[in-house]
């Protein structure tokens, strides 16, 4: 497996140095940069496109600019770290996990490196899967989320399913009501979700933000839509390393 890190300052080697070094026994090649992506955006950019490997680890702080952008530019699957560099990371945690969608990030907890790590190993050795299936918590109603899931698979060559329990089978999202919703060790992302009225007020992001922390891969708030990409964009990169592999 060979990973590229790229981080926004050298001032997050702190964080950045030992993800590095805790990537070498599950990756075969790691290799590491400093571009910033408000700084260097024409580096950045030709960097990005010009790379071929598994996957992209990003990280930055403050307005943490750099995953969301390498997102854009590269369809392989992206993973995204906030550097807890004030307010306990929740700037960065957002400006990464808040993506738009069709632009997915995968994001780990503030400095919380070894989610990712962790996921990797767990990727490498996952069988291939075409179904994306939501757990969602007991009582909670997540049809209009699940339906826009659907929409988002369409032309994915994905399959959504829902149930109030993993599937052994299938590349598992779990949507993140409580606390006990979280399955940091599990094969998969989470989804905060919220009621359309609770993810308007802003302080639930804090909510979001000790959620994260706990541990296991994120995307935004209610965004089912982006966990469907991200399963594409890691379905997708297994269905070409195949290809290469037979040949």
């Amino acid at each position: 497996m060979k990973i590229f890190v790229v981080f926004g300052s050298a001032s997050d080697n702190n964080v950045s140095q030992p993800l590095v070094e805790s990537l070498k026994p599950v990756c075969d090649n790691v290799e590491f940069q400093v571009i910033s992506a408000h700084r260097n955006i024409d580096l950045l950019h030709e960097r990005i496109k010009n790379w071929q490997g598994d996957a992209i680890i990003a990280g930055a702080g403050l307005a943490a600019a750099l995953p969301g952008v390498v997102a854009a530019l590269t369809p392989l699957p992206v993973f995204g770290v906030p550097v807890n560099s004030q307010f306990g990371g929740l700037d960065s945690l957002a400006s990464i996990a808040q993506m738009p969608p069709g632009v997915p990030v995968l994001a780990c907890g503030p400095d919380k490196t070894d989610a990712i790590v962790t996921f990797l190993g767990q990727w490498k050795a996952a069988k291939a899967t075409s179904i994306v299936h939501f757990v969602v918590p007991d009582g909670a109603d997540a049809a209009e989320i699940i339906d826009k899931a659907r929409a988002a698979a369409k032309d994915k060559g994905l399959t959504v399913a829902s149930s109030g329990a993993p599937d052994k089978a299938a590349f598992n999202v779990y949507l993140v009501a409580r606390t006990e919703d979280i399955r940091p060790a599990a094969y998969g992302l989470h989804v905060p979700f919220f009621k359309t009225e609770d993810a308007a007020d802003a302080k639930n992001y804090l909510t979001v933000l000790d959620w994260a922390a706990r541990g296991g891969l994120w995307v935004g708030a209610n965004n089912t839509r982006n966990a469907v990409h991200a399963a594409a964009r890691l379905q997708q990169h297994r269905k070409s390393e195949g290809e290469r592999n037979a040949a």
